[in-house]
């Protein structure tokens, strides 16, 4: 039960934008085959007609009743538009998200038989530790991917209100499907991003009609194909790098593998080198998370070198002065900094 206990939280979410501002009378239970893409008339019309035998839909995925309605909040609104056809399987289940393997429909020009719905736990940002660390420099977007400028939502914000934290979790969410947006148009290996709203994002999936891409960690490479690799996955950083992007939680766990190749997944934490007082610093942890991996493989690497090589390539201050509102008192490593900070003057 704890893994769906937020699923109410749902409730007042922002809507998937370009979407008509309705909802069907009767949950959604499943798929509903349907030929051609209907305007918002028809769909009024046939969500009338389905009202009292929408119960017998049933998409391949067996989910529990919690999870179900946590699906149904989530997507309901991405299948009435035809996005996709049917849920097939949960590829994968963490604090953060859950990924689902969806059929996709001929409606839309997705590439592939398949489409990749992340759908998030609520409560995942809203009690992220630090999260002012990686929200520093960065502005808050509304569920339309526009930087929020009124009063109401920023004060709600700065006040960590009910309100507050349910625009912030819909900035997160904004945030990474805009810089996934940024990345694929830039060339980098990332899944393609089709659509984002009402708590999740769908986007290419990664795999076949068998199985999902495993993540990197779970691979082991010969050492000529961990060199190649290694390589690529530094390539996709300097991408990162080009456009003013740190991943901020990069790992082999966040790195797809298939057939060869890669695709970095999971950019919701991630933050500017120019902006964040921390960037430096978490720029290095990246590295070294993914030196470990590519070490164990046979590669040979000093993270911290690399990563002083190509921060210095694009000219990023290494060390930037700190911001005294990014500290937390209640924080023993912050407080250590402080005295250190203090003891150098």
């Amino acid at each position: 039960m704890e893994y769906y206990d937020d699923f109410n939280d749902l409730e007042g979410l922002p809507r998937i934008k370009n979407m008509p501002d309705y909802r069907p009378s009767q949950p959604w239970r499943g798929h509903v085959k349907q030929k051609k893409k209907l305007s918002q008339s028809e769909m009024l019309a046939s969500l009338k007609e389905q009202k009292d035998n929408v119960g017998e839909y049933e998409f391949t995925y067996d989910a529990s009743r919690h999870e179900r309605d946590w699906i149904v909040n989530s997507l309901g609104l991405f299948y009435e538009m035809q996005w996709f056809a049917d849920i097939l399987r949960l590829v994968k289940g963490g604090k953060e998200a859950s990924v689902y393997q969806c059929l996709a429909s001929s409606v839309y020009p997705v590439e592939g038989r398949f489409i990749a719905a992340k759908v998030y736990r609520p409560r995942r940002f809203r009690n992220l530790r630090k999260d002012h660390i990686y929200r520093e420099g960065r502005e808050d977007l509304d569920d339309s991917g526009n930087v929020i400028v009124k009063d109401k939502m920023l004060k709600a914000i700065r006040q960590r209100s009910e309100y507050g934290r349910k625009v912030m979790h819909t900035s997160w969410l904004e945030h990474e499907y805009k810089t996934m947006q940024i990345l694929h148009a830039a060339g980098a290996d990332v899944p393609k991003p089709y659509a984002s709203g009402n708590n999740a994002i769908l986007m290419d999936f990664i795999g076949n009609a068998e199985m999902a891409a495993p993540t990197l960690n779970t691979v082991d490479l010969d050492q000529v194909e961990a060199r190649l690799l290694f390589e690529r996955v530094v390539h996709n950083i300097e991408i990162l790098l080009t456009n003013e992007l740190v991943h901020a939680d990069l790992s082999a766990f966040n790195i797809l593998y298939w057939e060869g190749e890669i695709m970095l997944i999971d950019f919701p934490q991630a933050i500017s080198p120019i902006e964040n007082h921390n960037a430096f610093m978490i720029f290095e942890r990246d590295l070294r998370r993914i030196c470990e991996y590519f070490i164990r493989q046979g590669v040979e690497v000093d993270y911290h070198d690399l990563a002083k090589k190509l921060w210095g390539t694009y000219n990023y201050r290494q060390m930037p002065e700190f911001n005294l509102n990014m500290l937390d008192e209640e924080d023993e490593q912050d407080r250590a900094f402080w005295i250190r900070i203090k003891n150098d003057n």
